[in-house]
């Protein structure tokens, strides 16, 4: 329309130009004024569709899809429906980033509550990706580039800066913790990139090694009983020929004081022997819902009484006071109640009483590297429960005697290792046990300026 009109007003401005008549110079320049307002009209629609144009394009090559294209429709139906387009496509690009934020969301949301460690790196070694799993299993807040790391980091440092393709080590940062790495040299897009998995698989070989330790002790005791049990049948029956069929003289009373030793020795092996009996056969646990601070005040009521004889303070703190545990109670109560004895003989020098004569599974748990020394200064006992930062409940056992030696930490778990004159061995075995079957696990360590603290992990 603009155009006609324009043609029009110039044509119209040509004719009276050219006519010679009088009076023709002014309707020519009417007529051209009115072509100039029309070109310039002209001049503005085009160059408002240019400008459109580029700010739709610009909005899609900065990703700003907050923009709005007004529907101009006093410029014609065809603008309304460019402007409408434009909308529509702006739309469809915000509605594609919002989906992909969300993927991204969730994506990270994922990686954050993995239980396994994800870390990746770019070529200066900068982290690219990381997550909380990865952080706990290295021991360390925060990290920003692979040189970060504490320097007990150092042979993961060397694996990660000499990846070149595909790699597999096994790690332990600290004890009580083995490390299963797995790392791969990507590139992505011209980007070379280190990705890393961390796993944990300290509890699993925690499990397979008591698993091999009841398969070992089962077959040992089986072969034991098997040998012995004969040797003991035949030695009484050779006191009683002695005893009865015999004449009594020097040489009969040091036969029958020789197969007493025997017998005695005979007995008390298998006594021994069937000690281990509980290592392999442990109750599997029943669960409940219960409160922590019943579970503690019946340990404390259970034993406040001797110590109080020995002059040993024994408390237990909860926090939150209403703190719930879902586990075997029964189970709990033994292992507190062997570690509060644990803490208790390190505290006075040892107790000539061992639960063997009474029968317990628990038979009596090894004095934990034979913390054998009277405590100085005010002996106390203290037993703490309580949930960590992620809500996971622990329950400590700690004392101030003279703590546990560090080379010893790791080895007081294994079964039939102990210190004790009349120990079995096996008291913190099935402890971890019993731990383990309740998914968790109990571990050690010497707490600063003197003592031993058990710490039962949920």
């Amino acid at each position: 329309m603009r155009i006609s009109l324009l043609a029009a007003f110039l044509a119209a401005a040509a004719y009276y130009i050219l006519r010679t008549e009088k009076g023709g110079l002014l309707p020519a320049l009417v007529f051209l004024i009115a072509a100039v307002a029309t070109a310039f009209s002209l001049y503005r629609y085009v160059n408002d569709t240019n400008r459109r144009l580029a700010r739709f394009f610009e909005s899609v090559r900065y990703s700003d899809f907050a923009i709005r294209f007004s529907s101009a429709k006093e410029k014609g139906d065809a603008f309304a429906d460019v402007n409408r387009q434009f909308n529509e496509v702006l739309e469809a690009f915000r509605q594609t980033r919002a989906e992909k934020e969300a993927n991204l969301l969730f994506l990270n949301t994922m990686v954050q509550h993995l239980s396994t460690g994800l870390l990746a790196f770019d070529a200066q070694m900068n982290v690219l990706v990381s997550n909380n799993a990865a952080f706990q299993l290295l021991g360390v807040y925060r990290l920003h580039h692979l040189h970060d790391l504490p320097e007990r980091h150092g042979t993961l440092v060397r694996f990660v800066r000499d990846l070149s393709s595909k790699g597999k080590i096994l790690y332990q940062p600290e004890p009580g913790r083995q490390l299963s790495i797995q790392g791969v040299s990507l590139n992505l897009q011209g980007r070379a990139v280190r990705l890393l998995t961390l796993q944990n698989i300290h509890p699993e070989l925690q499990r397979k090694e008591l698993d091999a330790w009841r398969n070992l002790t089962r077959v040992l005791r089986h072969e034991i009983m098997n040998s012995v049990t004969p040797i003991v049948s035949l030695v009484e029956t050779a006191q009683d020929i002695v005893q009865y069929d015999l004449e009594k003289n020097a040489a009969t009373a040091d036969l029958s004081e020789a197969l007493e030793v025997v017998a005695a020795r005979s007995r008390g092996l298998v006594n021994f022997v069937e000690a281990y009996r509980s290592f392999t056969a442990v109750p599997p646990p029943k669960p409940e819902h219960f409160s922590a601070q019943k579970l503690l005040d019946r340990v404390l009521s259970l034993t406040l009484a001797e110590h109080k004889d020995l002059k040993i303070s024994i408390e237990a703190f909860v926090k939150p006071e209403d703190l719930q545990l879902h586990a075997d109670p029964a189970q709990l109560e033994m292992i507190l109640l062997n570690l509060v004895k644990n803490a208790r003989e390190a505290l006075v020098g040892g107790s000539k009483d061992t639960d063997n004569e009474r029968g317990n599974f628990f038979s009596e748990l090894p004095l934990a590297s034979d913390r054998q020394a009277v405590a100085t200064g005010d002996p106390r006992i203290t037993l703490r429960a309580g949930a960590d930062a992620k809500g996971h409940a622990f329950i400590e056992v700690e004392d101030n005697g003279p703590g546990v030696p560090p080379e010893l930490l790791e080895e007081i778990f294994i079964p039939f290792f102990t210190t004790k004159t009349t120990g079995t061995g096996v008291g913190l075995s099935i402890s971890r046990q019993i731990m383990q079957l309740h998914g968790g696990d109990i571990r050690v360590s010497t707490v600063p300026g003197g003592g031993a603290r058990f710490v039962l992990e949920f």
